[in-house]
């Protein structure tokens, strides 16, 4: 599981009138996008963010917002394209870095993800988010070692990142280190208890324990905070059932 960085719009001071008034036309439909993507009008974000940049081509952060809106869309190469725009204007752009990566990962460009999470880290090496996606990447092409490292790296620079402990838990869980998935999986609960997932990954230990009233209550409580994984928690509860009758 990786994350989107998203970017703070800076108050862009301008030294003559024409560009002044250039600059706070593409400002207000800057502005107004990002109000409509926080909202979930992707559409009317990507419009207002067009027209920003109709007004000022040099925005990056018209761009990258652009990007996450078509991202959010599964429009990925789209979204590629304009984080790739975004890093011409700003070559040391943390966030298109990261979240280009985010959508090489999604079209299965993993080399190319895990060198963008590189940079990202690059430019800012305490970015605890990076390091998580990267280690997400590393573990696709099952470099677990590589992952572990980078999850913990994570961890130690933003030790409430409940995103990394879940991720290195789940991984730990996959390597049959089940005290130390559960660990972290009780951690990621304790920084954010409204955090799904990490409810259903721990009830997947417990039931492989064989605390099968502990498991179901965690199952219970993660789906009471998002019923949409219903269907991956059936899956995942069958898969450690057949795991349970092999062992026998």
């Amino acid at each position: 599981m990786r994350h989107i960085l998203l970017t703070i719009i800076p108050i862009i001071l301008t030294a003559t009138v024409s560009q002044a008034q250039t600059n706070r036309s593409a400002q207000t439909y800057l502005s107004r996008g990002t109000e409509r993507h926080a909202k979930g009008d992707l559409d009317g974000a990507i419009a207002d963010y067009s027209i920003a940049i109709t007004f000022d081509p040099k925005v990056a952060i018209a761009y990258h917002n652009r990007g996450n809106a078509r991202k959010a869309k599964g429009e990925l190469n789209e979204a590629i394209a304009d984080y790739n725009r975004a890093i011409e204007i700003n070559p040391r752009y943390t966030e298109a870095f990261n979240n280009r990566g985010n959508a090489r990962q999604d079209i299965g460009d993993l080399d190319g993800a895990i060198a963008d999470f590189s940079k990202a880290i690059e430019i800012n090496p305490r970015l605890g988010l990076s390091y998580n996606n990267r280690g997400a990447a590393r573990q696709a092409i099952r470099d677990f070692d590589g992952a572990i490292s980078d999850y913990s790296k994570a961890i130690m620079l933003d030790p409430r990142l409940a995103l990394a402990y879940n991720n290195r838990g789940a991984l730990n869980f996959a390597r049959g280190n089940l005290s130390d998935s559960i660990a972290d999986f009780e951690k990621a609960i304790k920084v954010n208890s409204r955090y799904a997932t990490p409810y259903m990954n721990r009830g997947l230990v417990l039931l492989i324990q064989g605390k099968v009233v502990e498991a179901e209550s965690n199952f219970e409580q993660c789906l009471g905070l998002d019923g949409g994984l219903k269907p991956l928690l059936e899956e995942r509860i069958k898969e450690v059932k057949n795991q349970l009758v092999g062992r026998h």
